[in-house]
């Protein structure tokens, strides 16, 4: 009983006690706050076609003096989140009229470049110039045959499990060549220098003797431990590729079909880029960048090597994307026809194209990192990267070809005799 009054005792001294308060306020910042605003128009070049859009990029701070263990005191700037202020204090002007919000896209072809600027408060960004670059027409559509030849786990292989193991369906194949159309074709992006490239990948209807397809696009080989060296050996590129080379029926018309290679390997594998390296020149022509063999027709090149002259291979994992992705196949096929990656983890990048926004990528720089849609160009402007080409590994939207690229495509198409494929209708 003693204790139980003990207890009661002290829980009452405790209540009676008043703790010193203390009010903590987050800080919020205000316009009179913004000192100095950091401002990028996203490119230095627009089309003006009304889809090509630039969008801009606004970073705000304001001047906190700090004091150091020594007592000196020194202004620096200190981030501020500008998106927490009114909007209708945050002002975009292009050729000194208001805009409104941080997206800006013209049909105006009677300018040759605009000039950017935003306030914020009294504080004003340095002014921005953009060139005005005027649309072009692809030209006529041009209608691409796909069949997938898609290796899957005989039922009968010993390291085949019915619980674990995913199929690759038809509806995945339709997904996925849906939004290489929607990409190549500048559907979804808003790229200033964004491109239509007129081209339709179709899954294929009829198969190489012309009968109709059960399931149109789709050709399903099944492998097992037979392909490899040893039984015990990891399944590697070499193993497929040298059953293509060797089997006719996994090379379809090589004039009539894009031969497409799903292989069991993850993202991380190298099977190798796709990209054409033969083409012909015409007369006083210009060979193109990047395609180091020049012949006089196809008859020169060799036709033992299928896989690495006619076929386009796909990594299986890209049609198991995280749930919030959609299956992203357009690099693999922009690389097909001779496109270039738009970063580099070396110190110069090369894609033979003038209007992609390049960057520099792994531990070599310290301007990117692999989270945030934001980048730093090589030539030191800030953008948001969206390229069907930049590195899978860090952000990006991935939903855009410019124009320099898909006029590079469809030359390719044209000049290169393993990229003839296609037809008008």
């Amino acid at each position: 009983m003693k204790n139980i009054i003990y207890i009661l005792m002290v829980l009452l001294a405790l209540q009676s006690c008043k703790k010193d308060g203390f009010e903590y306020q987050v800080y919020q910042p205000t316009v009179a706050d913004i000192d100095s605003i950091g401002f990028s128009a996203g490119s230095p070049t627009l089309i003006a076609d009304g889809k090509a859009a630039l969008q801009f990029v606004i970073e705000a701070f304001r001047t906190v003096r700090l004091e150091s263990k020594s007592g000196a005191a020194k202004d620096t700037l200190m981030f501020v989140d500008y998106t927490v202020l009114p909007k209708e204090e945050v002002k975009v002007f292009v050729d000194g009229q208001l805009i409104d919000g941080t997206i800006y896209s013209t049909t105006d072809l009677s300018k040759t470049s605009i000039s950017c600027h935003v306030q914020i408060g009294n504080a004003k960004s340095a002014t921005k110039v953009v060139t005005i670059r005027q649309p072009k027409d692809a030209g006529e559509k041009r209608y691409v045959d796909v069949i997938f030849h898609v290796f899957e786990l005989s039922a009968t292989d010993d390291q085949y499990d019915p619980l674990t193991y995913q199929s690759i369906t038809p509806k995945m194949l339709q997904e996925g060549i849906a939004y290489v159309n929607e990409i190549f074709s500048n559907k979804v992006g808003m790229d200033p220098n964004g491109g239509n490239a007129n081209v339709e990948f179709r899954l294929a209807k009829y198969n190489a003797t012309g009968a109709a397809l059960p399931i149109p696009g789709y050709n399903k080989i099944q492998y097992d431990a037979s392909w490899k060296t040893s039984p015990t050996a990891a399944y590697i590129p070499n193993n497929f590729k040298t059953k293509i080379d060797a089997t006719p029926a996994y090379q379809w018309n090589k004039s009539k079909f894009v031969n497409i290679y799903v292989l069991p390997m993850p993202a991380n594998t190298n099977i190798g880029t796709s990209r054409p390296i033969y083409q012909v020149v015409p007369a006083e022509g210009t060979p193109i960048a990047g395609i180091d063999k020049v012949v006089q027709s196809e008859a020169d090149v060799p036709q033992n090597l299928f896989y690495d002259n006619y076929g386009l291979a796909l990594h299986r994992t890209a049609f198991f994307p995280n749930r919030s992705n959609r299956i992203e196949l357009a690099s693999y096929f922009a690389s097909y026809y001779a496109t270039y990656p738009t970063n580099s983890s070396g110190t110069t990048i090369t894609d033979y194209v003038s209007d992609t926004r390049k960057y520099l990528t792994g531990s070599s720089q310290t301007a990117n990192v692999s989270t945030g849609l934001m980048k730093v160009s090589v030539d030191g402007y800030k953008f948001l990267a969206n390229n069907a080409m930049d590195d899978i590994r860090y952000a990006s939207l991935r939903n855009s070809l410019t124009q320099g690229q898909v006029e590079r495509i469809r030359l390719v198409m044209e000049r290169s005799p393993v990229r003839k494929a296609w037809s008008l209708q």
